[in-house]
Order: structure tokens, then C-alpha cells, then sequence
């Protein structure tokens, strides 16, 4: 049943009265009626009940009880909705919409905007939006004060969630195992040769599912720094990351780094989110220390790594030399030394590999 818009289902019986040639006057005598209830039931000010149903499939033969019951519970399902986004002041809606941008979110599905802030309501599993601040109030992110505010975040959370089942293969029948996850993490460090980072980011997926755990990538949204999530689908872990940068080292470092929360902190109630930081805000937590020294360590040995800084000769042959003696790709060195301050975030670039 179509339910885009839905008349009250008085006006379907008035149609099949019409048919049969049966006014008000002579269906409230055959049904035993006042003419008010029937003419409140059949303008849809009353609700239609069992006992209506009943009695007018004797009369309508050409339907029963049940689509009339069926077809009333949903024009009230319908105008329960309406009436509720409707009672939304438009300025309120407009404020709505500049803090969740569902207009923006939901532009190419022909909504108008009460119907996209409902559609915003349903991604974010909340009844209304006074609900949002008790609902998300626990969500973990790290970084926060660093930029990105918490209502993109949190869309982005649930955006990355529809695409679970999307992206990965069912895993209700895998669960994931810690120990396992070790003994295989020098398969995925050669998975991270592969020079073409998507290629490479599908090959890790299918992997990471053989282990029980979901990799969701999704897009960032506007004002939001997020980089990646770990937390639960289904009894199984889900890391999602957002490649904001589109870039080899980026995407493999904000892997490694969820792997390393979820090797050292999980299993959590709420999803852990982290940003992108800046150099002053780096390290900022007790757990992001860990997950980033994971990632870290997972690349590149800390002490061959403070050899090579501490000779301070960074060129295209250096890097690629101790790259290869890492066994990653020079990008990955390249985004380190970035980070770490030793070269400017404009050197080496071209070593990188990009989408």
C-alpha cells in the first residue's frame, strides 16, 4: 500500500457506496447507526473501528474487515506523523535543519523538509530531536575540541552503519577472536603494499571479515574532522573510517589505528570516535597514546626509526632505502617523518600514493 499520501478511509467507503448506490442516511439504517458517527467515521474525525469493520463487510461485499482495518491503521500511522512534524515551527525547522543539514543530507530524494527531518529522526533512532543531546551525550570522541561538531558526527556514525551489511558479508555466524587478530597481522601489513590504496582497503575488508570484524568506509560530512570509529554491529566489532584525505598513509595509519583500539579497548558500550588532530593536540588521551603507538609500531620499529631520524639526511633514495627495510611503502615514511615534524607537510608528497 502506497503510503505517500493517504485519505482517510471514510473516503474509500464513500467511493464503493457510491457504486452500490448507498447514501449515508440508508448505511447508518443497514448498519444500525446514528448519522453523526457514521458521517464522523466517514469524514475521518472518528477513528473506524472492529465492530464498523465487521458490519460494513456486510454490506460492501467486495471488501473485508481487515482492509478496512488494515487501510485505517495506516491513514492514523500517517496522520500521527504529519501532525507531529507538522506541529515543528517552520522557523524551528529552518534552526533543525542548519544544525543537522537534512536538507542538505537528503536533497536528491524530493522531500520536502518536514519529511526530511523525519528522515533524519530515523537515521538517528531518536522519536524527536529534544532526544538527540540524551541519547548521543555518552558518544566518545576524542579530539573533539579540535573541530567537528556532534551532530554530523553522530550522522555519520549511523550513515556508516546502513552501509555495513552493504560493504561487508554477513558475519552472524563469525565471531571475532583477539588471539586471531594477532597471529594475523603480518598477512595484512602485506596487504598494505599494494600501491593502489582502494585496492588494498577492499583486500584488508575482506580479511578483516574472515576475523569477524566489519570495515565500513564512508565519506565524512561538513563540519565534522572525523577520521574513524570502533564499535559493535551485531555482536561484532565495526571499524568505519572516513578517508578524509585520501591518501595510502592516511587511510592505513587510521586503520591500524582502530585496530589498535580494538586490540587494547575493546569490547566498550559506546562507539569510540576519533578526529583528526593537530600537532599541540596529538596524544591527547591515555588510550589514543596506545592506538597510535599500535599503528606506529605496526609500520615502522621505533628503534630503526630514531637511527634514521637522528642522521637527518631525508631524500627520495633515504626514504625509499628504509622504507624497504621496513617493509612498507615509502608514503607510509613519508606521512611519519609529516607528522613527526622532521620534514614539512609539503616534502615528499610525490612518494605518496593518492586516489
Amino acid at each position: 500500500m502506497n503510503t505517500e499520501f493517504l485519505v482517510p478511509t471514510g473516503f474509500i467507503i464513500k467511493d464503493y457506496l457510491d457504486e452500490l448506490d448507498i447514501n449515508q442516511k440508508e448505511l447508518s439504517l443497514r448498519m444500525g447507526l446514528s448519522e453523526k458517527h457514521l458521517s464522523n467515521v466517514l469524514n475521518g474525525k472518528s477513528k473506524l473501528t472492529e465492530e464498523f469493520a465487521i458490519k460494513l463487510e456486510k454490506i460492501i461485499h467486495a471488501a473485508p474487515a481487515s482492509y478496512w482495518l488494515n487501510y485505517e491503521t495506516k491513514y492514523r500511522e500517517y496522520k500521527t506523523r504529519n501532525d507531529l512534524m507538522n506541529d515543528i515551527d517552520k522557523n524551528e525547522l529552518k534552526e533543525l535543519d542548519q544544525r543537522f543539514k537534512f536538507s542538505s543530507l537528503f536533497s536528491e530524494l524530493g522531500l520536502s523538509l518536514n519529511e526530511q527531518a523525519n528522515e533524519m529522526l530515523k537515521l538517528l533512532k531518536i522519536s524527536s530531536f529534544e532526544q538527540f543531546n540524551s541519547v548521543y551525550a555518552n558518544l566518545k570522541v576524542n579530539f573533539m575540541e579540535d573541530g567537528g561538531r556532534i551532530e554530523p558526527i553522530a550522522t555519520w556514525l549511523n550513515l556508516a552503519e546502513e552501509e555495513v551489511i552493504i560493504q561487508n558479508v554477513d558475519l552472524s555466524e563469525k565471531k571475532y577472536d583477539k588471539k586471531d587478530l594477532l597471529a594475523s597481522l603480518d598477512k595484512l601489513k602485506l596487504i598494505t603494499l599494494n600501491r593502489d590504496y582502494k585496492k588494498s582497503i577492499q583486500s584488508a575488508r575482506k580479511f578483516l571479515n574472515q576475523l569477524g570484524i566489519y570495515l565500513v568506509l564512508q565519506e565524512a560530512l561538513p563540519n565534522s574532522k572525523v577520521r574513524g570509529a570502533l564499535t559493535t554491529y551485531r555482536k561484532n566489532p565495526a571499524i568505519f573510517l572516513s578517508d578524509r584525505f585520501k591518501t595510502h598513509d592516511h587511510i592505513w595509519f587510521a586503520l591500524l589505528h582502530e585496530i589498535g583500539h580494538l586490540i587494547h579497548h575493546y569490547p566498550f558500550k559506546e562507539a569510540v570516535v576519533t578526529m583528526e588532530a593537530d600537532q599541540e593536540s596529538v596524544d591527547r588521551s591515555e588510550e589514543e597514546k596506545k592506538a597510535n603507538q599500535f599503528a606506529r609500531d605496526f609500520f615502522i620499529n621505533q628503534t630503526d626509526y630514531e637511527n634514521f631520524t637522528s642522521l637527518n639526511n631525508f631524500n627520495k633514495a633515504t626514504i625509499e632505502q628504509f622504507a624497504n627495510s621496513q617493509k612498507v611503502l615509502p608514503g607510509i615514511v613519508v606521512g611519519r617523518l609529516q607528522h613527526d615534524g622532521y620534514i614539512n607537510f609539503s616534502d615528499f608528497n610525490y612518494l605518496k600514493n593518492k586516489e
